[in-house]
């Protein structure tokens, strides 16, 4: 479900490459992925003709969906495709955490608070899907795994997050640096999301499971400046030191957090899916290569 936007379309990609599977795909068709060995349908995840479509398909090892965003809309999809999904795959956040300052595993309590914001009220969401899927299962003994991913980056990324910063490297503006921010975050390379994936369709060893996607680098503003150096090949580049009050006082839209860490324990998926994580430095020459690449 979605398989074509940023993290679904890598995956559709990646899984496609490998040869080791037959892949559909339905989305609303304004991102075709034309591969010619997936196949692809033009539904919205609403529509109840999405269950006469899929009557005479085989039952599917799995079904990963990346767009549940409203309570009720994984039990929706899987009440319409009903009896052929064999396992459910649910791309939820590292969003649903309640806060902390130390990196959060898979058992760290999950927000409970009604949403005050925006950005509160998708994490709350995603908390209300995980239940949600967690309550099919008990009903139906559908078998279901969950992933958290943090701070995804890399190719097709939709989210103004690098390339808020590729995009000032390459026009050669002054980036704008908060010398006074101590907080730290975690990233997950937008590949090994999809390895993930692949690692746990149709394993029952991923089943009734939830796994972090967090690479064990944390990252900070600081860091972050050091591997833009780095993709700049070592040139100078202009910074404008900030303090964080003054980034907030002129509205200057980082993307990532000022105060709060935003930290998370990967390591489950690392011993229970053998996934093996790309460093942030790595990561990012990668992506800012597509990128730089994308606006020739």
């Amino acid at each position: 479900m979605g398989g074509s936007y940023f993290i679904g379309r890598v995956f559709s990609i990646m899984a496609d490459k490998t040869g080791q599977f037959e892949l559909s795909v339905i989305n609303r068709g304004r991102f075709p992925l034309k591969r010619p060995s997936i196949r692809e349908y033009v539904f919205d995840r609403h529509d109840p003709a999405i269950r006469g479509a899929f009557e005479r398909e085989a039952p599917y090892d799995a079904l990963v969906d990346f767009c549940a965003y409203e309570p009720g809309d994984g039990k929706e999809i899987l009440s319409l495709l009903g009896g052929k999904v064999k396992h459910y795959i649910e791309i939820s956040s590292c969003a649903v955490f309640a806060p902390s300052r130390e990196p959060r595993t898979e058992e760290y309590p999950l927000v409970k608070e009604s949403p005050q914001n925006p950005v509160e009220a998708y994490a709350y969401k995603k908390a209300l899907l995980e239940k949600e899927i967690q309550d099919v299962r008990a009903a139906s003994a559908l078998p279901y795994t969950i992933f958290r991913p943090c701070f995804v980056f890399g190719p097709f990324n939709y989210a103004p997050r690098e390339s808020f910063y590729f995009n000032l490297l390459l026009s050669g503006d002054p980036i704008p640096h908060p010398a006074g921010s101590a907080a730290e975050f975690s990233f997950v390379y937008v590949r090994d999301v999809a390895r993930a994936i692949m690692a746990a369709a149709g394993n029952s060893a991923s089943y009734n499971r939830s796994y972090n996607l967090a690479g064990p680098e944390r990252v900070n503003y600081r860091r972050l400046l050091e591997v833009l150096f780095s993709l700049a090949g070592g040139q100078a580049f202009p910074i404008q030191e900030l303090t964080v009050e003054e980034v907030y006082e002129r509205n200057i839209p980082l993307p990532f957090p000022l105060e709060q860490n935003e930290l998370f324990d990967g390591t489950k998926a690392r011993r229970e899916l053998g996934l093996s994580y790309t460093g942030f430095a790595e990561g990012m020459k990668e992506a800012f290569s597509v990128y730089r690449a994308s606006r020739k």
